[in-house]
């Protein structure tokens, strides 16, 4: 049942991905005459090229060799529904919907789901860390038990090596564009009094993202995964600078909402407003 869980949720994460890609390529392209080029539907395309694959393949091979952990159930079921919200409100909006909810909910609701998401955040890691031994060939971890590795191959070149670092380094680029959607939500509330659920879910989406690159790269590597993993170091940076361009007004994008609502002039100047 893990392992269904874990398969079936990355092969549906990988699909959304894909889909939301595709969706922002020909959104781009179709749109750039009397809108211009948008930055940030060009970088979320890239970013979808390499987190698309990886969870496709990760769910296969869940489904096909059965190896999961706890954590990576868990985390799976912790990213769904952030996820779930945003695919539909692009779907929405390609429907010509609004592709956005306004609600109003106190501070005290925002500083509760931060702090609930920081002890899982702090719970899952730990409990990985925990494991009496990593999962990934010729890679040393310090866990709870002590120093724990396997042996080293003799020959060849070990894609674990470069799979890990990879994989932690779109932890930090993937929460630092969380980071800056979640700013601007809170300047958002303090402004108008409410929150955007397109912006609090794609802030959602970033966070829980960037723990799953962390619990995959300590628990599970899969060496068919490696090509687009180096894909997503130098997609993730250029999707960061343009949100941190775009979060610091240095830069006028689709004014600045390229994935959320319909091309006309829009009420509101960013996806996470």
């Amino acid at each position: 049942m893990i392992t269904l869980t874990i398969g079936i949720g990355n092969l549906l994460i990988g699909l959304a991905y894909t889909g939301l890609g595709l969706l922002s390529v020909w959104e781009t392209y179709s749109l750039r005459r009397y809108r211009g080029w948008s930055r940030f539907g060009i970088g979320f395309a890239l970013m979808a090229a390499s987190c698309g694959p990886h969870h496709l393949i990760h769910g296969w091979h869940a489904l096909q060799e059965g190896d999961s952990s706890w954590p990576m159930l868990a985390v799976t079921l912790i990213g769904l529904p952030a996820g779930l919200i945003f695919v539909g409100l692009r779907f929405e909006t390609a429907l010509g919907g609004a592709g956005d909810r306004p609600f109003g909910s106190s501070r005290y609701w925002a500083i509760s789901l931060v702090a609930a998401f920081a002890v899982a955040v702090g719970w899952l890691t730990g409990w990985t860390l925990a494991r009496p031994a990593p999962v990934f060939a010729s890679q040393a971890i310090c866990t709870a038990l002590g120093l724990s590795a396997r042996a080293v191959p003799a020959a060849g070149l070990d894609v674990t090596s470069l799979i890990l670092p990879a994989n932690l380094f779109v932890v930090v680029t993937y929460g630092m564009v969380g980071w800056y959607l979640a700013d601007y939500q809170v300047r958002r509330h303090v402004a108008k009094g409410d929150w955007s659920l397109s912006g609090v879910s794609l802030t959602g989406v970033f966070f829980s993202c960037a723990l799953m690159h962390l619990i995959y790269a300590t628990t599970e590597l899969h060496p068919a995964i490696l090509p687009f993993d180096l894909l997503g170091i130098p997609a993730s940076v250029y999707f960061l600078w343009v949100v941190r361009r775009v979060h610091s007004d240095s830069v006028v994008d689709w004014n600045r909402r390229p994935l959320v609502g319909a091309a006309a002039t829009p009420e509101r100047s960013a996806p996470w407003h």
